[in-house]
C-alpha cells in the first residue's frame, strides 16, 4: 500500500523523476518521465524500465562522470544545466541526480529527476540582453562593443587572422530630427539597425555607440572584404525611403569610416584609426566610405 501511495504521489509531480539501481540500470520511472521520452525520442525504451541509464548517458561526460562519483560515494547529489531545444521550441533543464540510501523495502540507487527551468531561462536571457543592448535598436550598446573588441582583438592575435571594424554615422541627423521630430529620427534608427544585422554575418557585432553612431566588429574580415561589406551597406541603406505622417519620403544616408588590423594590440589606436577614416568619409560629403 505504501508503495502504491508513493507511485501515487511521484506520478503527481510534472517533473520527470526515475530511479536507477547501482548498475544505472532503470528500476522505476513516474508518468512524467515516459510521457516526455516518447515525445521526445519516439523509443520509450531506451528510457524506460530496464534500460541502462548509465549507457544511455555515456557520451554526456558531465553526467556519465557524476553518476559514477555518486555510485562510488564520491558525491551524495550532482546538478546539470543543459538545453533541450525542438525545430519549434526552446527548452532548458536542470538535471538533479540524488544518492538513495536502501529504504525499508530494501531498495536504494540514484534518484534522477529533470526539471524544467525554461521560464527562468528566458528570464535570465531577457534580462542578460538588457544590460548589453541598446532599448531603441535592439543593437549592441558600447559598453558590450568595448568588451567585445577586446575579446575579438586577443582572438585576431591568437590565430593571426585579420579583425576589422567600421564606424557608421547618419549623415544630417540632427537635421532630421529638427524637421521632423524625435519619432521620425528613432525609426531611422531602427531602420539603419535592421540593414546592419542583415547585411552583416552573425559572428559580426553590431552597436549603437552614441546617438546616430553605430560601430560594426568583423572578425577574420580583409581589407577588401570590409570595402565590399561597406559598400552593401551604403547601397541598402539608400534603399530606405521613412513615410509616415509626411507626404514624401524622406531619404538616408551614412557615412562609413573602416580599418583591418592584423596583429595588433592596441584597442585604443585601433578604434582612432577606425575614427579617423569615418572623419574623412564625412570631410568627402554625404554616403561616403574611407577605409584603412
Amino acid at each position: 500500500m505504501d508503495i502504491e501511495i508513493s507511485s501515487s504521489i511521484l506520478n503527481s509531480i510534472k517533473d520527470q523523476i526515475c530511479l536507477l539501481d547501482h548498475s544505472g540500470k532503470i528500476i522505476y520511472t513516474n508518468d512524467e518521465w515516459m510521457n516526455f521520452a516518447e515525445s521526445n525520442s519516439g523509443d520509450s525504451s531506451k528510457l524506460g524500465v530496464g534500460a541502462n541509464y548509465m549507457q544511455v548517458s555515456k557520451e554526456n561526460t558531465k553526467v556519465s562522470n557524476g553518476l559514477h562519483a555518486i555510485i562510488s560515494c564520491e558525491l551524495d547529489y550532482f546538478t546539470h544545466e543543459y538545453p533541450c531545444h525542438s525545430p519549434h521550441v526552446k527548452r532548458w533543464f536542470t538535471m538533479q541526480a540524488t544518492r538513495m540510501k536502501e529504504n525499508e523495502y530494501g531498495i536504494e540507487g540514484i534518484v534522477i529527476r529533470h526539471v524544467d527551468i525554461t521560464k527562468q531561462k528566458l528570464l535570465e536571457i531577457q534580462l542578460k540582453k538588457r544590460v548589453h543592448t541598446d532599448s531603441l535598436t535592439n543593437l549592441y550598446n558600447r559598453r558590450y562593443f568595448d568588451k567585445e573588441f577586446q575579446i575579438e582583438m586577443k582572438r585576431s592575435n591568437r590565430n593571426n587572422s585579420s579583425l576589422s571594424v567600421l564606424y557608421v554615422d547618419i549623415d544630417d541627423f540632427k537635421g532630421l530630427n529638427d524637421t521632423y521630430g524625435h519619432t521620425i529620427g528613432d525609426l531611422v534608427l531602427k531602420e539603419i539597425s535592421v540593414v546592419f544585422l542583415e547585411t552583416t554575418r552573425d559572428s559580426d557585432t553590431c552597436a549603437r555607440i552614441g546617438g546616430d553612431e553605430f560601430a560594426i566588429i568583423l572578425p577574420e574580415t580583409s581589407n577588401e572584404e570590409l570595402s565590399y561589406v561597406s559598400e552593401r551597406i551604403i547601397k541598402n541603406i539608400n534603399k530606405i525611403k521613412i513615410q509616415e505622417d509626411i507626404s514624401y519620403p524622406i531619404k538616408v544616408s551614412v557615412s562609413i569610416g573602416g580599418a583591418s588590423f592584423l596583429n595588433e594590440s592596441d584597442m585604443k589606436a585601433m578604434l582612432e584609426k577606425a575614427d579617423r577614416a569615418l572623419y574623412d568619409a564625412k570631410d568627402k560629403g554625404k554616403n561616403q566610405i574611407v577605409i584603412y
